[in-house]
């Protein structure tokens, strides 16, 4: 939230850190698998912690009590991210999905299925209509928020899909690759 962050790490804990004094000031514990991907909600009252124990919680950051438990991935979970308006979450597992949650009541609102591989990275357009997400598959896939539909499958890498980001406009995906290239896709078209 500008004065603390949050990190997460292979002895199944999230930790809040003060900036300016470098202090632990909460530990939050419940997780039973190492935690891959930490994220703060836009507010920044929310943090959502994604873990090899196949789900993500979300801790209040006041408190740092868990609020909600997101159970549904059948394997381990390697990346969560807040929607813009932070009313949603998205998490990518090795289950090869992806999974779309109601940040205030934990619910699962869509599985979006395609990838054939470990789904390692996911990202919301700036707008929140879209999720791309990164894939051992060699892909990246563009979903349509509201119907869990895939709206474009990115082909072109020769390994894992490390890492996405979109641009501030939207209306471009990066996607960084074990292949060691970065490829720049437009999100009309689906052409590299």
């Amino acid at each position: 939230t500008g004065d603390r962050i949050a990190s997460g790490s292979r002895n199944n804990i999230v930790r809040l850190w003060d900036v300016d004094t470098g202090e632990c000031v909460h530990i939050l514990q419940g997780h039973s698998g190492w935690v891959n991907s930490v994220v703060y909600s836009p507010k920044g009252d929310r943090i959502a912690s994604g873990s090899f124990d196949s789900t993500v919680r979300v801790w209040d950051v006041n408190t740092g009590e868990c609020v909600h438990t997101l159970q549904g991935h059948s394997s381990a979970v390697w990346s969560v991210v807040y929607s813009p308006k932070g009313d949603r979450i998205a998490s990518g597992s090795e289950d090869s999905t992806v999974r779309l949650w109601d940040a205030d009541t934990g619910e699962c609102v869509h599985t979006l299925q395609g990838h054939s591989g470990t789904v390692d990275d996911v990202v919301y357009s700036p707008k929140g209509d879209r999720i791309a997400s990164g894939s051992f598959d060699d892909t990246v896939r563009l979903w349509d928020v509201d119907t869990g539909e895939c709206v474009h499958t990115f082909q072109g890498h020769s390994n894992v899909v490390n890492s996405i980001a979109y641009s501030p406009k939207g209306d471009r995906i990066a996607s960084g690759s074990s292949d060691s290239t970065v490829r720049l896709w437009d999100v009309d078209t689906g052409e590299c």
